[in-house]
């Protein structure tokens, strides 16, 4: 798809997305609505509100790109789909309802099968994170927009990384003892990404 402004969707949803994350833990601090879903996953009202105020700014602003969303049907059933945003409207439902603080708000622009741009709000952590190219990635918190250079000198005696669950798994183990991983920290939703890029920690290991 040709002739889209990267940079001008992106920052006319940094609004939307902060918004989106007050509104996230405004519902959660007056109690959620909390469902099981046919995966046997969680759901809550928070979820579902999020996913409705992000769904809504980005038909505004790309009417032409189908969205692709966890907690709404439409779209899911089309295939071969080359351009088209996927949006996780909370990513971390489990935090999220239990008043941790590592959930995100997530959604990605993929434009001819590959990755083009996207946004990452940690509302209860106060960070967001947004790109819109190479070499175009921030990090906006306490009213400062601080662009990442994604790039970092290692230490090779004090490499840290993050993990999907405290106890990792020995086929993971085995590359941290490989890459001389001194520390690894739990940390579940998408955020893991984004403090690797922000250079606070050095990798992780799927």
């Amino acid at each position: 798809m040709k002739d889209l402004n990267l940079k001008k969707i992106i920052e006319e949803l940094v609004n939307t997305f902060l918004y989106a994350g007050q509104i996230s833990l405004d519902l959660r601090n007056k109690g959620l609505i909390k469902k099981i879903k046919s995966d046997n996953t969680p759901v809550s009202n928070g979820d579902l509100e999020v996913n409705e105020i992000i769904t809504n700014k980005i038909k505004q602003i790309t009417p032409e790109i189908p969205i692709i969303s966890e907690e709404t049907s439409d779209n899911k059933s089309k295939k071969n789909l080359k351009d088209f945003w996927l949006v996780d409207p909370i990513d971390g439902t489990y935090d999220y309802i239990n008043n941790l603080e590592e959930f995100t708000i997530n959604a990605g622009l993929i434009l001819d099968n590959r990755p083009a741009a996207g946004l990452i709000n940690a509302p209860a952590k106060k960070r967001m994170f947004y790109s819109f190219g190479s070499n175009d990635a921030y990090e906006f918190t306490d009213n400062n927009t601080i662009k990442l250079e994604c790039s970092k000198n290692f230490d090779k005696d004090s490499i840290k990384f993050v993990s999907y669950s405290d106890q990792i798994k020995p086929e993971i183990e085995k590359f941290h003892k490989e890459l001389n991983v001194k520390k690894f920290v739990r940390m579940k939703s998408s955020l893991k990404f984004c403090v690797i890029a922000a250079g606070e920690f050095d990798g992780y290991v799927a």
